[in-house]
C-alpha cells in the first residue's frame, strides 16, 4: 500500500526509474554475497537500462571478506517485483535470481527524513534536499556483521567507512544501525517551498514552487508553530490558498519555528522546515581602534576594522525577555544532557555563503568564535575568524589531518608534521599584522584526541546570553559551493562542552599550528 501510494505520479513525485546502489560482502571461501547495505532511489529520468557497473575493486575487509559495490538501474515495475520479493519472500533479485542471503528482516512502514543535516540518516541517503519519504527494511539480527560491530571493532568500521565513502556519497561510520539493510528512496519533489519571517515578526511567508507536470494543485494543510523553552508560543494550522505565496500569522516567530506543509488526500507531507528565522542584524560597535587589521586572502591584501572587546558592554544594555529565559535554560538543559551529543538540529534559512558566516561572527562574535571542521585549513581562518571584529576575543580553531583530509589537500605522502609546518608558514605572512588578534590552531591527528565528522561555527556563553552554535552541513572550504543548510542548534552547550573537551585534549605542541600572540 505504501508503495503504491508513494510511486503514483503526483503523489510526491514523477518517478520513470529507479537506481540501484549495492554494498554487498563476497565471502572468500565459498563465493557467498552478503548484503550490507543497499539503497533504491527513485528518479525522474526515464529507464534506458541497466548500465550496470561495479565501482571499485574489491575491499578487503578481512581475510575471510572482501566488500564490493555496484550499481545498476531498474524499471518502475521491476523495482516493485523486487520490492514486494523482499517483503514477501525475503529474497532480493536480480536478472530474476537472488543473489545475496541475509536474515529475516523488519518491513518499517513508510518514513519521512527532512532534510536537515544533523538527521544521521541522511548520511545514507542521496540527495536528500527537500525531504524523502523511505520504506525501509531492517536487519535486527547483525550477525553477519559482529566482526565489525563490536564496540572494541569501531575501528575497522570506521576504516572500512572511509573506503567506502571515497567511492560513493554513503557514511555508516555514523550510521551504524543501517548496515545489512535495504532502504528504498522516494524524494519529494513535487513541491519546493522557502519560507521567510514578516517584518512585523509575527508570522511567516510561505513561497510554493510547483513540479510543472502536475495537472492541479493538491489541497493541502498548512502547520505552523513557533515554541520556546518548550512552550508554544504562537501555531495555526491553516487551509492552502493554492497560490505561489501565502502569509501566516501565528503572533510570535521568537526562537525556534516550526512549518510542515500537508497534502490532504493522500496524506502526506510534502515540506517542512525547523528553525530560527535570523532578525536583521544590528552591531553595537565598540571604541574602533585606528588601526586597521590587515591580511592577505587569495592575494589581495584585506583591511578589517577592529573595536575593543571592552568598548562593547555597557552596563545599561536593554535585555529582551528571551535573553532571560535563555541563560535560565542552561542549567536544565546541562542536566538533561550532560556530554551526550543528545542535541537536534534546525534549520535556518537555507543555503549558506561565506559572507553569511561573517555576517553570524560580527552579530555574536563579542565573547568569542571557535570553530570545529575537519577540513579546516588557514585559508578557511583568513576567511572567517580574522573578519571578527571585536578585538582580544579568544578565536579558536580545530581541524584534522586524516588521509580523507590528505586525499582532499593533495598532501598524499607528507607527515603530519610536514603539513603542520606548512600551514605555518600560511600563518607567518609578513603582509598580516594580526592586529588584536588572540587566535589559535589546533589540529587533531592519530591518538591524539578523537576524530570528527561534523562541522560547527559556535559561540561562547556570556552573562546573560547562552552559547550558539550553527552546523555548517559543510566544510567552509566548500561553503557556497554546493547544496548545504546552515543550521542553528537547537541546544548548544553540549557542542561548547565537546569542544573543550577535545581542545584540552589537543593541548600538546604537537598538535598546535599557530596561536597569536605567541
Amino acid at each position: 500500500m505504501d508503495f503504491k501510494i508513494l510511486t503514483e505520479n503526483g503523489n510526491i513525485g514523477f518517478y520513470q526509474s529507479c537506481e540501484i546502489t549495492e554494498l554487498f560482502l563476497t565471502r572468500k571461501k565459498d563465493n557467498t554475497t552478503l548484503n550490507f547495505y543497499t539503497i533504491a532511489v527513485f528518479e525522474e529520468k526515464p529507464f534506458v537500462g541497466r548500465n550496470q557497473q561495479f565501482l571499485c575493486r574489491p575491499i578487503s575487509v578481512n581475510k575471510d571478506y572482501n566488500l564490493g559495490i555496484q550499481r545498476y538501474w531498474l524499471s518502475l515495475d521491476e523495482v516493485e517485483q523486487n520490492y514486494e520479493t523482499l517483503k514477501t519472500k525475503g529474497k532480493w533479485l536480480y536478472e530474476g535470481k537472488s543473489i545475496s542471503i541475509f536474515p529475516k528482516l523488519n518491513s518499517l512502514t513508510k518514513q519521512y527524513v527532512p532534510s536537515v543535516d544533523g538527521n544521521r540518516i541522511n548520511k545514507v541517503l542521496k540527495n536528500n534536499h527537500d525531504g524523502s519519504y523511505i520504506l525501509e527494511f531492517f536487519d535486527e539480527d547483525k550477525s553477519n556483521f559482529s566482526y565489525l560491530l563490536d564496540i572494541d571493532k569501531l575501528s575497522k568500521l570506521n576504516t572500512l567507512s572511509d573506503k567506502i565513502n571515497k567511492i560513493v556519497p554513503i557514511d555508516l561510520s555514523v550510521v551504524r544501525d543501517r548496515i545489512g539493510n535495504f532502504i528504498f528512496q522516494f524524494p519529494v519533489n513535487v513541491l519546493h517551498s522557502d519560507a521567510r519571517a514578516l517584518k512585523t515578526w509575527d508570522g511567516v511567508v510561505v513561497d510554493f514552487a510547483w513540479h510543472k507536470k502536475l495537472t492541479s494543485i493538491p489541497e493541502c494543510l498548512l502547520q505552523v508553530e513557533s515554541t520556546f523553552d518548550k512552550n508554544y508560543m504562537g501555531s495555526t494550522i491553516e487551509e492552502y490558498n493554492q497560490g505561489l505565496t501565502q502569509i501566516v500569522k501565528i503572533g510570535n516567530l521568537d526562537q525556534i519555528n516550526h512549518i510542515k506543509i500537508w497534502r490532504k488526500e493522500p496524506s502526506l507531507i510534502l515540506s517542512t522546515f525547523s528553525g530560527s528565522f535570523i532578525r536583521e542584524f544590528s552591531f553595537n560597535m565598540g571604541i574602533v581602534s585606528p588601526e586597521p587589521r590587515l591580511f592577505e586572502l587569495d592575494g589581495e591584501m584585506v583591511k578589517i576594522q577592529v573595536s575593543s572587546k571592552d568598548g562593547n558592554r555597557r552596563k545599561n544594555t536593554k535585555h529582551s525577555y528571551t535573553d532571560f529565559i535563555n541563560n535560565n535554560l542552561y542549567d536544565e538543559e546541562k542536566k538533561q544532557l550532560e556530554k551526550s551529543l543528545a542535541f537536534k538540529q534546525y534549520n535556518s534559512s537555507g543555503k549558506g555563503t561565506i559572507e553569511d558566516l561573517r555576517l553570524l561572527i560580527k552579530q555574536h562574535g563579542e565573547n568569542g568564535v571557535f570553530i570545529w571542521d575537519p577540513f579546516l585549513s588557514p585559508k578557511d581562518i583568513f576567511n572567517t575568524l580574522y573578519f571578527s571584529t571585536v578585538g582580544g576575543v579568544p578565536l579558536k580553531a580545530i581541524g584534522s589531518i586524516t588521509d580523507t583530509v590528505k586525499n582532499v589537500y593533495d598532501q598524499k605522502g607528507k607527515t603530519v608534521s610536514d603539513i603542520i609546518h606548512s600551514y605555518q608558514l600560511e600563518f607567518d605572512n609578513p603582509k598580516n599584522n594580526n592586529f588584536h588578534m588572540n587566535v589559535e590552531f589546533r589540529i587533531q591527528h592519530g591518538n591524539f584526541g578523537w576524530s570528527f565528522h561534523d562541522r560547527f561555527l559556535i559561540f561562547p556563553s556570556n552573562e546573560l546570553k547562552r552559547s550558539k552554535v550553527y552546523s555548517l552541513g559543510t566544510s567552509i572550504n566548500s561553503y557556497g559551493k554546493s547544496h548545504h543548510i546552515l543550521q542553528e542548534v537547537s541546544h548548544p552547550q553540549p557542542v561548547v562542552d565537546a569542544f573543550n573537551e577535545l581542545w584540552d585534549k589537543l593541548n600538546n605542541s604537537d598538535c598546535l599550528v599557530w596561536k597569536n600572540p605567541k
